[in-house]
């Protein structure tokens, strides 16, 4: 319930105060689990790219946010699912292949963190591992503007054009042999190179 209400409410507001754009909606599937992979520039990324998507979405997050006493609460009623980034957090990771294999869409970050420069740093295996062991796509996410908008240091978003871009669903099994050991290296690769066709593509419409 606070989770369609927040949704509904943040596209109009969006819209007005960041000139909100979004292109290849298109790319996103209509039913079905998928994960969505966009690079991390701020805070402002999840509820953008959230307030974007014409379905509803979980959000794979730090535990110390989604499992806090005073907002935790908050974080879990949008569809946020800890995860431990300093462990093996399995009992995060079976959830959240659950969650895609009931047919829902799964936010998550593939670098695990901000960037610090605006480039798609390295990309872990959390990603690829959900995708595999779920059998769902990858929708790879280029935002830009968010960086401007609300920098790592600021208190108050500012009213900065952003623009985001969802690229075509990727399939890693169908492109590379998840029985060779060279699976996730790759995978890894050509992630990040889809992210950063899809920032650029963003950056141009800007």
């Amino acid at each position: 319930m606070i989770y369609a209400v927040l949704h509904a409410l943040s596209k109009p507001i969006f819209k007005i105060f960041f000139r909100l754009s979004a292109y290849g909606i298109e790319n996103i599937p209509k039913e079905g689990g998928a994960i969505i992979a966009p690079n991390h520039q701020s805070f402002l990324d999840i509820p953008i790219v959230g307030s974007a998507m014409p379905r509803k979405m979980y959000t794979l997050g730090k535990k110390e946010f989604i499992e806090s006493k005073k907002g935790g609460w908050f974080y879990r009623s949008m569809g946020g699912i800890a995860i431990d980034r300093n462990s093996v957090d399995l009992s995060g990771l079976k959830l959240s292949i659950n969650v895609l294999k009931q047919g829902n869409l799964l936010l998550l970050f593939p670098e695990g963190t901000r960037s610090i420069n605006g480039r798609v740093g390295h990309i872990r295996k959390g990603a690829i591992f959900l995708s595999y062991k779920a059998l769902v796509p990858i929708i790879p996410v280029g935002l830009a503007g968010t960086e401007k908008a609300l920098p790592k240091d600021a208190r108050f978003p500012k009213p900065v054009h952003i623009v985001v871009t969802f690229g075509k669903p990727i399939k890693l099994w169908e492109l590379f042999n998840p029985g060779e050991v060279s699976f996730y290296d790759k995978s890894a690769t050509y992630i990040r190179e889809e992210i950063e066709k899809c920032i650029e593509m963003s950056r141009k419409r800007l």
